[in-house]
């Protein structure tokens, strides 16, 4: 799969490398990921003017008035065919901003006595200060000189007067020697703040170590002055910022030896400052042939900042990419989208970010900002697609978007950047438009109600909860005035009941409450819930946008059951959590296991990606933010004997160590036989590679060791594998396909038997180059029960076709691991001579989607097949099938586009099969 990291950076030098390193250090360098920056804590200051572009010809001036709550308008579309560089760019334009001035410099301005050496400027544009003396972000500005100590005596000291105001803890003063036998700088002091707090100059000294004056009798020192990325006092945004100015510079050897001193009076004499010339403007708009495509072609005209000779970003690079003005018409919300195709590795420091102003009417152009904090890296070598919330932009009538590259060595890795090989693309950017006329909603996974076993009660009076409480969130925005806000719930099929949404508070205008009356709900309570606002116009929103024919879910578990004669007790026999689709989406695991006959309750991980903790196991007691209660194993163990985990194709907070914990003691709890499987690409990667494993979990508990989080060599997979059984067990030589899917490759994980496994460990399922893509541990338990883990190095949603799917669970599930079915199995190859299956087609998942979603269908008899895309209005959208299919399983891939390539707009659409059959129809809903 691709993976997808944020590493948070704090504004402090040192703490970036630390808290990235420690977080992706173990990372290989072909993963997708983004490196965050704070964000500005203030408005930027006026900067310089990029100067106004021509409107797009054809779009209105004027606020649309009739944008509906799903209408999606794209206002501005660029895929760069027909332009050329230089002198036909389609009114982009592009700038050099690598050239920094040499800052320190030898003036009265900021001196402690007469003339003293000064890192700072006086910029009459820096409004915010009222003396306009400041200095500017992404500085590394080096004042330096050298010293002869031959036969100088111990202590050596550096001293010096000082005056220093930077923001504190995002700017900083170092004072260093260089060690010549690396080559490197040493830390001896460093400085922030204020200095000195009252009077004009401080007096500072510190010893030059032996151990370095022992290398060699002449000693380099300097004065360096580091700024933040963003966001510090740049543009007299810190009006005490006045830099760092150096006075009356001494070196001592014991108490009398002067070796060195200036005050600055004489002139420059031995300083060397640092220096920073422009490396030069490298936009330009190319044929983007020089990319490695695993998935699909794009070979078109992309804008591209590397160097033609090289082939390769420059070193000092900072260039910007600036779109032409767009108008938007007052939209309430503005989006951009784009494709990238990158070669940034992190540790090569050059990475990407992206900005965006806007012009309200009548006002002039607003400052440029960052509209998503974050810095942007990654090495797929391949064409993804990026999109962004232009939240600033509501209600602008114009907008112009900026893309930048950067070298951030010199801030980020002490000094150091790797060129070679990085590459970088953008092609076909969008900025679309939301028009919401009436009042709109907006939820998120972590602020819907969860699934939970029934506990004492929590956080409150009820068992149906989200993570940050005793209730479910909500955003209402209403620009025309809200009127109404309401709850609708429903017990267990009762009808709906609304309670009205409660707001926040000041603090939080926009964000609504509710929940359901208080009580101690018994196990098996299903909740149905949805929420509505009206406007001051009446017109009503609701989410999710389809009901009455979908609505956000709940329970408490274990479920409840008619007891059969197969299955006398009323607790299903199978738990199975879903960590992967999310709760709203239907599966093919879930789907599966009703077609095998197999009783099961279903867990489902809300946000799972973002760890809230929300899983059987529960949230970690030592966190001091969210904390989810966990289930007992003694619970699980008294109505499952066995779990489906499906963590998906997640690269991180697969299994926390409470997880690890719940199912290590449920598998060892005897009274009946116990089965586990863990399905998921890069679990294994998680475990191992990022540090998740807790004790011998991995080893001892599921039996696997893990070797590579990609089966096949690098750098591509085959995206097709078609696993096999592997010798002695029971699905011996029986074909399961993978699809590793498009356009973001799924990277199988492929493992071994660990030694701890002993005997009971053997290989479940292979590669096509035999490493093994499943394990098995046996272990014995008390009298005649026994205990079996099968790990998956992928998702059980990989394997497209269902009936290779049923069957894998089938014999794992039901055969190996000896759990009870209550039904007669419908969808299982038991026997040759079974009736041609119906033509079905499955619902789409996910669904709703954005930006693809997968249409799975079933063909009884070969013959022609059509699968078609219609509008609520009945009009065709896009045609996805039309050719003679084999009887079996098929799927295909709808990314929201009608026939002509364009994308379509946020609405319910209907999927038609026809075959010989008859037709048959499924509903999707795009959500842009």
């Amino acid at each position: 799969m691709t993976r997808s990291l944020a590493v948070s950076i704090s504004r402090f030098r040192t703490a970036i490398l630390s808290a990235a390193i420690s977080l992706l250090v173990l990372v290989p360098s072909s993963r997708v990921g983004a490196a965050p920056v704070s964000p500005s804590p203030a408005v930027r200051g006026p900067e310089r003017s990029l100067g106004d572009v021509a409107p797009v010809a054809g779009v209105r001036a004027s606020r649309a008035p009739a944008l509906s709550t799903t209408d999606t308008i794209t206002v501005f579309h660029a895929d760069f065919e027909t332009f050329s560089s230089p002198g036909n760019e389609g009114g982009w334009t592009h700038v050099d901003k690598s050239g920094t001035p040499t800052a320190w410099h030898i003036a009265p301005t900021v001196a402690c006595q007469g003339n003293a050496f000064w890192a700072g400027l006086i910029d009459s544009t820096w409004t915010g200060d009222p003396d306009r003396h400041g200095y500017d972000n992404n500085w590394v500005q080096t004042l330096t000189n050298y010293v002869d100590l031959t036969g100088a005596s111990s202590p050596v000291k550096l001293g010096f007067k000082h005056r220093l105001n930077l923001e504190p803890g995002f700017d900083f003063g170092y004072v260093q020697v260089n060690d010549p036998e690396v080559d490197d700088w040493i830390t001896l002091a460093s400085f922030t703040g204020k200095i000195p707090s009252s009077g004009v100059c401080d007096t500072f000294s510190v010893q030059i170590p032996d151990s370095i004056i022992a290398k060699g009798p002449v000693v380099r020192f300097r004065f360096l002055l580091t700024t933040d990325v963003q966001g510090s006092s740049a543009d007299g945004l810190y009006p005490d910022g006045e830099g760092w100015s150096v006075d009356n510079v001494t070196v001592r050897a014991g108490a009398a030896d002067l070796r060195f001193f200036d005050d600055m009076e004489a002139g420059t004499g031995t300083w060397s400052v640092s220096t920073f010339p422009s490396v030069g403007d490298f936009w330009r708009v190319t044929n983007a042939g020089n990319t490695q495509q695993l998935c699909n072609s794009n070979t078109s005209k992309a804008w591209t900042p590397i160097e033609p000779l090289t082939g390769n970003l420059v070193p000092r690079i900072d260039d910007q990419l600036i779109s032409p003005r767009v108008a938007t018409n007052g939209a309430d919300q503005v989006f951009l989208a784009f494709d990238v195709y990158r070669n940034l590795p992190f540790g090569g420091c050059f990475y990407y970010g992206l900005g965006v102003r806007s012009k309200q009417p009548g006002l002039p152009w607003s400052n440029w900002i960052d509209p998503t904090g974050l810095l942007y890296y990654g090495s797929e070598n391949e064409w993804l697609r990026q999109s962004v919330s232009l939240a600033s932009a509501a209600g602008a009538d114009s907008v112009q978007v900026r893309f930048e590259i950067k070298d951030y060595g010199a801030i980020l890795c002490d000094g150091v950047s790797s060129a070679p090989g990085t590459l970088l693309y953008f092609d076909n950017v969008d900025i679309r438009v939301l028009g919401l006329a009436g009042p709109s909603l907006a939820t998120s996974e972590s602020s819907l109600m969860n699934d939970t076993f029934k506990t004492t009660t929590f956080l409150g009076n009820d068992n149906f909860n989200t993570p940050r409480g005793d209730s479910t969130t909500v955003r209402v925005g209403a620009s025309q005035g809200l009127k109404l806000a309401q709850f609708w719930y429903s017990l267990n099929g009762a009808p709906f009941t609304s309670t009205p949404l409660v707001p926040v508070g000041a603090a939080a205008p926009d964000i609504y409450y509710g929940d359901v009356p208080a009580g101690a709900y018994p196990r098996g309570t299903q909740l149905r819930y949805y929420f509505s606002a009206t406007d001051s116009t009446n017109a009503v929103a609701t989410l999710p946008v389809d009901v009455p024919s979908h609505y956000f879910t709940a329970s408490i578990l274990p479920g409840t059951y008619t007891p059969t004669g197969a299955c006398p007790t009323d607790s299903a026999r199978v738990l199975y959590v879903n960590a992967f689709a999310g709760p709203d989406a239907t599966t093919g695991v879930d789907q599966g296991l009703a077609a095998l006959g197999v009783r099961y309750d279903r867990f489902d991980v809300n946000s799972a990606s973002a760890g809230l903790g929300n899983t059987p196991g529960g949230g970690d007691p030592a966190n001091n933010g969210v904390f989810w209660p966990g289930v007992s194993a003694a619970t699980l163990a008294t109505m499952y004997s066995a779990i489906i985990w499906d963590v998906g194709e997640r690269s991180q907070l697969t299994l926390s160590a409470q997880d690890q914990a719940l199912l290590t003691a449920w598998l060892g709890t005897s009274g009946k036989n116990r089965g586990l499987i863990l399905a998921g690409d890069n679990l294994a990667y998680d475990l191992t590679t990022n540090g998740a494993d807790t004790g011998t979990f991995l080893s001892c508990t599921v039996g696997a060791t893990f070797g590579r989080d990609i089966w096949e060599t690098a750098p591509q997979d085959s995206l097709l594998p078609t696993l096999t059984g592997a010798s002695g067990t029971r699905i011996a030589s029986e074909p399961f396909p993978l699809n590793g899917g498009c356009p973001n490759l799924n990277r199988f994980d492929a493992f071994s038997v660990s030694a701890c496994a002993g005997s009971g460990g053997r290989a479940w399922l292979r590669y096509p180059n035999t490493l093994m893509a499943g394990t098995e541990r046996r272990a014995a338990l008390a009298g005649t029960d026994s205990a079996r883990v099968v790990m998956l190095g992928f998702s059980l949603a990989g394997i497209p076709s269902a009936a290779r799917r049923n069957l894998l669970l089938w014999r794992t599930l039901v055969e190996e691991m000896e759990t009870p079915y209550c039904t007669t199995p419908t969808s299982v190859e038991l026997s040759e001579g079974v009736p041609a299956a119906p033509d079905r087609i499955d619902s789409p998942a996910p669904n709703p989607f954005n930006p693809s979603t997968v249409i799975r269908f079933t063909v009884g008899r070969p013959g022609r097949v059509r699968v078609t895309v219609y509008n609520v209005a009945g009009a065709r959208v896009r045609v996805l099938v039309d050719a003679p299919l084999p009887p079996g399983e098929h799927s295909v891939r709808w990314d929201g586009k009608d026939d002509r390539g364009r994308d379509v707009g946020s609405a319910a659409y209907f999927i038609h099969m026809d075959t010989a059959e008859g037709s048959r129809s499924r509903k999707a809903v795009l959500l842009r």
